[in-house]
């Protein structure tokens, strides 16, 4: 859920108490919409991360790093310009709106002091960044309208600045908040967030519905509930106190809350593009593949009359050679079978010249087998390759999916805009677990598959795969590797991540690592095995 006017509140009084007479000592551009300022107070420094993206506006306090750009945009420059240096003197929010204020004060020799203030509006489409003056004047503002634009209040250098209008009750209206609100009949939804500031649909379901169980007057359990300070988010939503009917995880901060949930959202938005732009290949690349095998194929059929074409010509050789004809076609008999056969043949050439035509045919069409019949090898390999990767997507995690992306790279089927500089290999992001004092390896991509089979694992380690289909390599490691209930947990896993997962009988083959072989010359993680025993797994019911 978006930021509310009510936890916008709570929120910007934790960011005044952390950063209030703090010292901005850098700020950079992280993206269009991003900013991160490095703020120095005693004894530590904070970044305050600022989005004005329309989708997930926000504001929170971090210690984390983020990737910078090599290159400022102009409006980084300008904050540069007017914020690095400054102290900040106060943080607050204006009108219990999406609004947080902050106050600055810079010095220089030529003007002295000066006071100016940064607004953060956080309203979706309209979330915003700007600086004014000390008059509330716009020196600069990330997004600007016209005033002559529908519905615009005008934001444009040299104009003063105009929250959006709001007319609903402050939060803090005890008199009126009571006056509506102490009758029963008022207390819905629609009259709740449409007459106090700050009420977000989540929040009014949540007061209406705990309000049935309170003895207390309205603004009383009202102001009671948002003085609450418990930052708690879900799999989808937020909020600085609990108001979810579900399993929540609880944070100190709304700062640390808010950093969590964005890094999932981009976890979750640079997932789906990845996946796309993955997908996309795949499917495009199995598309290629199957239109060549086909045409192969067709190709391989009609070159597999090269012996008819050998018997025509040989069947020439047996009959006079001295013999003219002003026909195209000649008949001859087929010794072997005691039949008549009908040759095409060139009148203007001897019987011996269209002999050595045919023999000309021949060679050339089991030429053509030889090379056909290696193209559809390396197509059939090709396939085999881009259909395992086709199963690992259904799997991939946001690190797989990078990984399978790198490895696509590598091997030419993704361009990639920037050079691929050689940095030291590190550990692909494999899963693992423990079971009976043994550790598992779980392998998730080709990438992962070959480091686990192929450094990780030892000659005697027992090595697990389905039999007949596409799925993780997994290992097991350890003194107790070869008990039944070690065998049983790998081989759980290998049948959890596997392309018969939805299966209630999945057969695991299993073996010491020393029976693997390597398919060589082939893309993908394939390996051949022997000395292999197989056993049957639920994996739903499986502990």
């Amino acid at each position: 859920m978006p930021l509310d006017g009510i936890m916008v509140a709570s929120l910007a009084k934790e960011l005044d108490c952390l950063l209030r007479q703090g010292r901005i000592d850098t700020v950079d551009g992280l993206n269009k919409t991003d900013f991160l300022l490095k703020i120095r107070v005693p004894g530590i420094s904070y970044n305050l991360f600022i989005s004005i993206s329309y989708s997930n506006p926000t504001i929170f306090i971090t210690q984390n790093k983020f990737q910078k750009p090599q290159v400022a945009s102009s409006f980084t420059m300008f904050l540069r310009k007017h914020l690095e240096g400054a102290y900040i003197k106060k943080i607050y929010q204006y009108n219990y709106d999406r609004v947080i204020m902050i106050d600055i004060e810079t010095s220089s020799e030529l003007l002295g002091k000066e006071k100016k203030t940064l607004v953060v509006e956080l309203m979706g489409r309209f979330a915003n960044l700007l600086l004014l003056d000390n008059d509330y004047k716009i020196i600069e503002a990330i997004k600007q309208l016209s005033v002559l634009e529908e519905n615009s209040r005008g934001i444009m250098k040299g104009l003063k600045y105009e929250p959006l209008k709001n007319d609903k009750l402050s939060p803090i209206d005890r008199e009126n908040i009571s006056k509506i609100f102490d009758d029963i009949s008022n207390l819905n939804n629609e009259t709740l967030i449409n007459k106090i500031s700050g009420i977000s649909p989540v929040l009014a379901n949540y007061l209406i519905n705990k309000y049935r169980c309170s003895k207390l007057g309205f603004y009383s359990f009202f102001n009671e509930e948002i003085s609450n300070y418990s930052p708690s988010m879900t799999n989808k939503d937020y909020y600085y106190f609990n108001i979810f009917d579900k399993d929540v995880v609880s944070y100190k901060t709304i700062s640390d809350m808010l950093y969590d949930y964005y890094i999932k959202n981009i976890e979750a938005k640079t997932l789906k593009e990845n996946n796309i732009e993955i997908y996309r290949c795949v499917q495009t690349n199995l598309k290629r593949i199957n239109r060549k095998l086909l045409k192969l194929e067709n190709e391989l059929l009609k070159d597999k009359n090269a012996d008819d074409l050998r018997l025509k010509g040989e069947l020439l050789l047996s009959i006079n050679q001295n013999m003219g004809t002003r026909s195209s076609k000649i008949t001859v008999l087929n010794y072997y079978n005691n039949e008549e056969v009908d040759i095409d043949i060139d009148p203007k050439k001897s019987i011996k010249d269209n002999s050595q035509l045919y023999y000309k045919k021949y060679k050339k069409a089991k030429s053509a087998i030889s090379y056909i019949e290696r193209e559809i090898e390396l197509a059939t390999n090709e396939k085999e390759y881009f259909e395992l990767l086709s199963f690992q997507l259904n799997k991939a995690s946001l690190n797989d999916l990078i990984e399978i992306k790198n490895e696509l790279i590598e091997n030419g089927y993704i361009k990639s805009k920037q050079l691929i500089k050689k940095q030291k290999k590190q550990k692909p992001s494999y899963m693992k677990v423990e079971c009976d004092g043994s550790t598992i390896y779980i392998g998730k991509n080709n990438i992962q598959n070959d480091y686990i089979t192929h450094t990780i694992a030892k000659k005697d380690d027992l090595w697990f795969h389905i039999k007949d289909g596409h799925g993780s390599h997994v290992l097991a490691v350890g003194e107790n590797r070869y008990s039944e209930n070690v065998i049983r947990c790998a081989a759980k896993y290998a049948a959890i991540y596997s392309s018969y997962s939805d299966s209630s009988s999945v057969p695991v083959d299993y073996t010491q690592v020393k029976y693997l072989k390597k398919v060589p010359g082939k893309k993908g993680s394939f390996v051949t095995y022997k000395n292999h025993k197989t056993i049957y797994i639920d994996p739903k019911r499986e502990e």
